[in-house]
């Protein structure tokens, strides 16, 4: 795949050179290479994420490519500042906790660009990274909407209250239907992963849960479905109330 660079001089140059954005870079907890450092230092300058993983986990990455230890990741847009998302008149964000599936980070940045959103907050670990495959799922919709990018998904809830925004979980256990929250101001939607959901800190940091009846077998809606029925009530209530 193209998003990825493998090696230790390819990771080097990419970083140095400064002609490719960079994701995130993975490096071997094994390896002592003293270049490996200097990789390590260089993307720490740029604000680039490392992660340190087993060789196995590399291995697995590189699907038999020469991986030398370092493998960089690289996006297809630059992230946004928090701060500039949260200063947007009559804000609607999307902030999603934790979700690994390129397909369904794609599509709710889709559904949320189609639907006027402000902008969409992720976290810095365990997400899927802004790479092609986001890119194709989104429609392209990845190369408008400002994404901003944060390591304490709590920490930037709180800055989303403080500046005056609701924090609004999307939740199956809620006991307060999507339909029967105020809207109109602005609002942050929080969505966690399939299966999963928001974690428990990220859910305690709401200032309310809202969610939808589920009346067949199936647990649960599909996460990029469930954005996309949360944000065009936002929009309903928007229109009616606007005019």
């Amino acid at each position: 795949m193209d998003d990825e660079i493998f090696g230790i001089h390819a990771v080097y140059e990419a970083l140095e050179s400064g002609g490719r954005l960079i994701d995130r870079i993975y490096v071997s907890k094994e390896s002592g290479v003293p270049k490996l450092r200097s990789i390590q230092t260089l993307a720490r300058e740029r604000g680039i994420s490392v992660r340190h993983e087993t060789r196995a986990a590399l291995d697995r990455l590189a699907r038999g490519n020469l991986h030398q230890g370092v493998i960089a990741i690289a996006g297809v847009v630059a992230y946004a500042p928090l701060e500039e998302l949260i200063k947007t008149p009559n804000a609607l964000l999307v902030v999603l906790d934790e979700i690994q599936d390129p397909q369904n980070l794609g599509a709710v940045i889709r559904s949320a660009e189609v639907s006027g959103a402000s902008g969409l907050i992720v976290t810095d670990r365990r997400t899927a990274p802004l790479s092609s495959a986001v890119g194709r799922a989104s429609a392209g919709a990845v190369d408008h909407l400002p994404i901003a990018r944060v390591s304490n998904l709590v920490g930037a809830i709180k800055a989303i209250k403080e500046a005056g925004i609701w924090v609004v979980g999307v939740d199956p256990a809620a006991t307060c239907r999507w339909t029967e929250f105020d809207f109109t101001s602005p609002v942050a939607l929080v969505l966690g992963a399939e299966h999963k959901g928001i974690r428990r800190l990220v859910r305690e940091g709401c200032d309310a849960l809202v969610g939808f009846p589920t009346l067949g077998r199936i647990e649960s809606l599909n996460l990029s479905v469930a954005a996309g029925i949360a944000l065009y009530e936002v929009v309903r209530q928007r229109r009616s109330w606007e005019t």
